[in-house]
């Protein structure tokens, strides 16, 4: 009988650890995606954009990223979207440490070209803050969005050709069509 007991026991564990952690993205209508923890809407399309692959939580973490792809003038431009609690352990936690991200990246020849808020509704209730930063030679351009919402931050980044004048528009465009009522504590 003891044999026995022990036999199962592999198993049970097999099982238990399965049931333990639930997916914390799901599938919902219209080819979007529902993040649990932030209750975050990632859209299948956003302007131009258009949501590639299924969004994923980072490393079993509360954080969540979706990339989404546009393609103007031949060029595919592709955005990361990143959702996370304020507490969350990612390098961009902050806006001043999105910005030390950014530029680590860019192994520090990103040149800062501006930094503006961005309304994001129309009663300008909710605030992104855009910075531009330009390559050393001029040609491409990082575009990094933050926004501090209740306990939780949204960063979306896209580095893209600094010679298309249809790309900041475009991506403001994109950040303001972003599902912001979905934001936990709306």
């Amino acid at each position: 009988m003891k044999r026995l007991h022990l036999k199962y026991w592999p198993l049970l564990a097999f099982l238990s650890s399965a049931f333990a952690f639930a997916d914390p993205i799901h599938a919902i209508a219209d080819g979007a995606y529902w993040h649990h923890d932030s209750g975050w809407v990632f859209a299948q399309k956003l302007g131009d954009f258009e949501l590639v692959g299924i969004p994923q939580d980072v490393a079993g973490s509360r954080d969540a990223v979706a990339y989404y792809a546009r393609t103007a003038a031949g060029v595919r431009t592709v955005a990361a979207v990143d959702v996370y609690p304020a507490d969350s352990a990612a390098s961009g936690a902050t806006l001043e440490a999105a910005k030390a991200d950014v530029e680590r990246k860019n192994t520090g020849d990103a040149k800062q070209m501006s930094e503006e808020p961005l309304a994001i509704d129309p009663g300008e209730s909710l605030r992104a803050t855009r910075v531009v930063y330009a390559s050393p030679s001029g040609s491409a351009m990082t575009v990094l969005y933050f926004v501090a919402m209740h306990d939780w931050r949204v960063r979306v980044e896209v580095t893209a050709p600094a010679s298309d004048a249809t790309t900041l528009p475009a991506l403001d465009a994109f950040v303001r069509g972003q599902r912001w009522e979905s934001l936990a504590g709306n």
